[in-house]
């Protein structure tokens, strides 16, 4: 029955949001030039988070909740259940995931990261589905009591399971803190209620503070990430690995059918104008989602330029890259961390979508290395009039000269605070800290025991 007031509460809170969106909107457009003084301000960590120090196990672990809905995030999750099992084997983790934590031996409830949602269409078609997943969290949460509840990303979902947690009194850890400081500011009221709110972008715990927030910066789960990927992805294309000393720019397009549909014309675009100019060049697309390759093949037999095709070999074949065009923000850190200068293309077809973007969002540059760098350093063709000409002049300034020296040496000096493996460590850390175990009772003969919740 509890479950059920839960449920009810946060249909009534999301129906209460939805009304309030709209004032929300004005309001950030109305204070945009206030909210960039204030991301302007923020401090940047003065170093890269040290390595995680491993406790010796003295209470037992015994029950964690986590939650993710995407690919992404089930990647930390991975990573984040590996680390707390080194220290507590035999722990039991159930929740929210997809079929790579269930083959790491998670129970899981509903298999969300496999849904690969994005937008306001897509959430919709979803609503049911999640919110029987918030009805399902509910009544597990008040039956088994946790020890504490991971929540990995995704907002949308979490904001309103960290509620839960919060009115029943269980602790909960956000690792991968929402990025609010960009929009959206309203939800960090949620989200600030979290015993520990992890950050994994250097400034990120600054904004978080200043808002009266628990948190911490952990780093980027990118420099766990980096080792562990070359570990299970293919052998780059032979005739890649045959022509490494050409010069090779790599199409990025997203991991997102929407994403690839949007962007991959414009780089294709931009790339025949490379080869026009330089007819050297040779173009590479890598992509570790198999479902997408049917898209991608579709679009590029539309032109005649020539695409070597990596499928699963992402982070084997970008280091051999001498400019990459990216689609996401993130992507641009990957490429950066290998040494590979980059531009960031996301084009914006909404003319609605598009002007909201440009009075609501509060950071001058989308990409997190521009974000991290307090500079444009990976030049960003963002919007619904973006210039393949003016693309493929930036990709150009990046393959030799001035400003590629200028990229290398910036990105050299700031790799640490996005390359430092140990973010999934520190966060088992973190999760360790605020967990919640049972108090020791001494038995007749004087023994102790371990009591449960």
């Amino acid at each position: 029955m509890m479950a059920w007031l839960d449920l009810l509460r946060e249909l009534l809170a999301a129906s209460f949001s939805l009304l309030l969106f709209p004032w929300r909107i004005f309001r950030s457009i109305r204070n945009l030039s206030e909210r960039r003084f204030e991301f302007q301000q923020l401090q940047h960590a003065a170093v890269p988070p040290q390595p995680a120090a491993v406790a010796v196990p003295s209470k037992p672990l015994r029950k964690v909740f986590i939650s993710c809905g995407d690919m992404s995030g089930e990647s930390h999750a991975l990573r984040l259940v590996e680390e707390l099992r080194k220290q507590y084997p035999e722990v039991e983790i159930s929740g929210f995931g997809g079929v790579r934590l269930s083959a790491a031996g998670v129970e899981i409830w509903q298999g969300l990261a496999n849904l690969n949602v994005m937008g306001f269409a897509d959430v919709a078609r979803k609503l049911p589905l999640f919110f029987s997943c918030v009805l399902k969290f509910a009544s597990e949460v008040r039956r088994q009591r946790p020890q504490v509840v991971v929540l990995i990303d995704y907002p949308g979902l979490n904001q309103r399971l960290l509620r839960i947690c919060k009115r029943i009194g269980v602790p909960v850890v956000d690792y991968i803190a929402p990025q609010l400081w960009a929009w959206g500011g309203w939800r960090v009221e949620d989200f600030k209620q979290a015993d520990a709110l992890l950050t994994i972008l250097p400034f990120e715990e600054d904004w978080y503070r200043r808002h009266g927030a628990k948190a911490s910066y952990v780093g980027h789960p990118l420099g766990d990430g980096l080792k562990a990927a070359l570990k299970v992805e293919s052998q780059i294309p032979t005739e890649f690995a045959d022509n490494l000393e050409q010069t090779w720019v790599g199409l990025l397009p997203g991991s997102r059918i929407s994403e690839i549909k949007r962007n991959l014309p414009l780089m294709l675009e931009a790339a025949a104008v490379l080869q026009r100019r330089r007819p050297g060049i040779r173009f590479l697309l890598p992509h570790l989602r198999g479902e997408v390759w049917p898209l991608i093949d579709k679009l590029l037999a539309r032109t005649n330029l020539q695409v070597v095709k990596a499928p699963d070999c992402f982070h084997r074949a970008i280091p051999h890259l001498k400019a990459a065009m990216v689609t996401s923000g993130t992507a641009s850190l990957e490429v950066a961390a290998h040494g590979v200068p980059n531009i960031v293309v996301y084009a914006i077809t909404s003319t609605v979508k598009e002007w909201l973007t440009r009075r609501v969002v509060a950071v001058p540059w989308a990409g997190s290395l521009n974000l991290i760098a307090s500079d444009q350093l990976a030049p960003e063709h963002l919007g619904g009039e973006i210039d393949p000409l003016e693309m493929a002049s930036d990709i150009e300034t990046l393959l030799d000269g001035k400003q590629r020296k200028l990229f290398l040496t910036r990105v050299k000096a700031l790799s640490p605070h996005f390359s430092t493996p140990g973010c999934a460590a520190r966060a088992a850390q973190a999760v360790i800290a605020v967990a919640r175990f049972p108090e020791p009772e001494e038995n007749a003969q004087g023994e102790h025991t371990i009591t449960g919740e």
